[in-house]
């Protein structure tokens, strides 16, 4: 197995979750994606602030719920301005944050898009280092076949075999020892 490079990775996400939710548009069940915009509404001091998703069909919208009825000095002076601008750092935060899709009833139609962006080498021999810091679900298969250029069931079998064996050291980070 020491043809192996040791490596270190990041998962960069290119877009975020699309969730499926009931088109009025459609009239069924539909694919929502990001239009990667935040609308924001105040009443006084209290904002509602949304991310807002379009159906992949109609190009019906749905705003997907961030805060609702807070006072606007809540937020740090930095987020309230990205909010504002629909920043696409927050826009993706957001967007890939599972815990508020899972707030709103949003049921995740796929993982988002991503690519692999190698990040040099790693500092512990014989392994392979996947830094995921947006939580993105990725089997390990997959991440294999993508750090090491080979087909899935090659990567599968190395699994099965033993000859790499996953270690999750968090959510956000994986090391494939071999």
């Amino acid at each position: 197995m020491s043809c192996f490079e040791s490596k270190k990775y990041e998962i960069i996400p290119t877009e975020t979750y699309r969730i499926i939710r009931n088109c009025s548009g459609c009239r069924n069940k539909s694919v929502y994606h990001s239009t990667n915009k935040i609308r924001m509404n105040a009443n006084g001091k209290q904002i509602d602030v949304w991310l807002i998703y379009k159906c992949v069909k109609c190009k019906h919208t749905y705003n997907l719920s961030l805060y609702s009825r807070i006072n606007r000095n809540e937020l740090d002076k930095s987020e309230y301005d990205a909010l504002l601008k629909s920043d696409q750092e927050i826009v993706n935060r957001y967007g890939l944050d599972r815990n508020i899709l899972k707030k709103n009833a949003a049921m995740i139609h796929d993982g988002p898009g991503y690519f692999l962006k190698d990040t040099g080498t790693s500092s512990t021999e014989n392994t392979i280092q996947v830094s995921n810091p947006s939580k993105i679900k990725v089997r390990h298969d997959k991440l294999i076949a993508e750090c090491l250029k080979i087909s899935r069931s090659q990567a599968k079998n190395l699994l099965e075999t033993g000859a790499l064996k996953a270690s999750n050291i968090s959510d956000s980070e994986v090391i494939f020892i071999y």
